[in-house]
Order: structure tokens, then C-alpha cells, then sequence
């Protein structure tokens, strides 16, 4: 069940119950103006960006997702030979303003989390 008054921009494939949205593999909760982001993937960090790989069966949403100030887009990379699977990524930003990374050392540049329960990803907006 999708609510209206959290998402209005997210994409029919993301689902809603209470005040968290799940989309991929990622949980947003909504807390007040804060927006919290836990996933079962893999969080990267890379050239001061944060995104994330989903582990394989997956839902892979082709649309971008919108709450607040926070916005997930995803990426398809596709394979480098040219044969075989393709890569979704889902890419994290926040309008300006900044992500907070909880439960985990400060990100340095190509860095992989791989143990992403006990992290999570905030933003105030």
C-alpha cells in the first residue's frame, strides 16, 4: 500500500507499509523530515558517491525513486564483453544535502561495504 503523503513521486514499484518504503533492495524509513536507508546489497562509495548493488533476485525498478529531498536512480551497466548479465546500480543523492553514514568507518574513496545490516545511510532534509 502506497501513502501519499511520504512519496508522491515514487515509482508504482515501490511499496509502502507504515512509514517505511521499501524499493529494490533498499528500506527508506520516513522519521519526521529525516530519511533513513538500510539495504540488503552492497553500499558503495565512489568518487564521493554513494550507490548500491542488489543482490541477485532482486526487484530491479527502472524508475527513479523520490521522497523529500532524497533520490534514488537506477543504472544499468551493461556487461564489458558484451555478452552476459547486466548490472543494476541505484544511485543515492540528496539534493545537497549531506548523507550521513551510520554503523560504519568514514567512506574513502572505492570502498564497499560488505556488510551492509549493520550500516545505514541518513539524510535530514
Amino acid at each position: 500500500m502506497r501513502s501519499s503523503w511520504c512519496c508522491p513521486w515514487s515509482p508504482r514499484n515501490a511499496e509502502t507499509t507504515g512509514n517505511t518504503t521499501s524499493y529494490a533492495c533498499l528500506s527508506i524509513t520516513h522519521q519526521g523530515s529525516t530519511e533513513k536507508i538500510t539495504t540488503t546489497g552492497l553500499l558503495h562509495y565512489v568518487k564521493s558517491q554513494y550507490y548500491v548493488s542488489c543482490n541477485e533476485g532482486s526487484p530491479l525498478p527502472s524508475s527513479d525513486y523520490k521522497a523529500s529531498c532524497l533520490t534514488i536512480s537506477p543504472k544499468t551497466i551493461l556487461a564489458p564483453i558484451g555478452v552476459g548479465a547486466s548490472t543494476e546500480y541505484y544511485y543515492i543523492s540528496a539534493s545537497g544535502n549531506a548523507l550521513t553514514l551510520n554503523g560504519a568507518p568514514a567512506p574513502v574513496n572505492d570502498t564497499e561495504y560488505v556488510n551492509p545490516a549493520a550500516i545505514s545511510l541518513s539524510v535530514s532534509c
